[in-house]
Parts: structure tokens; C-alpha cells; sequence
């Protein structure tokens, strides 16, 4: 975990790997799979995700969670969407809140299922849990 508290680096961008691993408490990562959105002149497309475009997560709100969307365009072979990062809905969240430990919903809708290393939809037809 990042050791300052400051807020005023809470807006910086992110351009070394290293930091981005210690923002990845509560959340998974995988430069070379995962997809994000980007816009350019009004054409979305899906490209490797550039990490400068990432939050800086520190102080009381540490961890990065990027709130995956599934894609309607793109499926893995077992008929479950692929999921993108959209910038915008990457967010800096603290270790709890309200008093409960905070977990990142890595994939809205569907849960991050660890053998795959991937969102599922539906969760029920794999062992997600099994590794825990």
C-alpha cells in the first residue's frame, strides 16, 4: 500500500507498473488480457489498457477498482461476454466502508471467477470459489 495520505495525488495518473501492483489489493489485473475502452474522435474501440489513464489510488483510498462492463459484441467460447475497462469507471475506494471491508466488484454484472481469470455471467456453472 501506497504510505502517503496526502489527497492533493489523489488525481495524478499512474505510468509505472509497480505503483498499479500496489493499488491491486482488492482487485485483478492483467496487462497483456485485459481490454479498455477507448474513444477517439467519437470511434470506440477496445485496445491494451494504457495505465497513465488509471487513477492514483493512495491515502484513506487505496485500492483501484475497475468495474469491468460486459461487451455485447465479444464472446469467450463458452458463450460468456468479454468484459473492458472504461476509464471512466475506474475508482479509488478505501479499505472499508461503513465498518465492513470493502470488496471491488471487479465485473458489473458477473463476478471475477479466479481459475478462469475472467468475469463470469453466471457464476453457478464454474468453480469460482474453489481456489479460495
Amino acid at each position: 500500500m501506497l504510505s502517503s495520505s496526502n489527497n492533493h495525488n489523489h488525481n495524478r495518473k499512474l505510468d509505472n507498473i509497480d505503483i498499479l501492483d500496489a493499488m491491486l489489493n482488492k482487485e485483478f489485473f492483467d496487462i497483456n488480457k485485459d481490454e479498455c475502452l477507448q474513444v477517439v474522435n467519437g470511434t470506440s474501440t477496445y485496445t491494451k489498457c494504457d495505465i497513465r489513464h488509471f487513477p492514483y489510488c493512495n491515502g484513506d483510498r487505496p485500492n483501484i477498482c475497475f468495474n469491468r462492463i460486459n461487451r455485447q459484441d465479444s464472446f469467450w467460447p463458452d458463450k460468456h461476454p468479454k468484459y473492458y475497462i472504461d476509464y471512466n469507471r475506474i475508482h479509488c475506494y478505501p479499505d472499508q466502508v461503513h465498518g465492513v471491508d470493502f470488496t471491488c466488484s471487479s465485473c458489473s454484472p458477473g463476478r471475477w471467477c479466479i481459475p478462469e481469470g475472467r468475469c463470469i455471467l453466471d457464476e453457478n456453472l464454474y468453480h469460482c470459489w474453489a481456489a479460495e
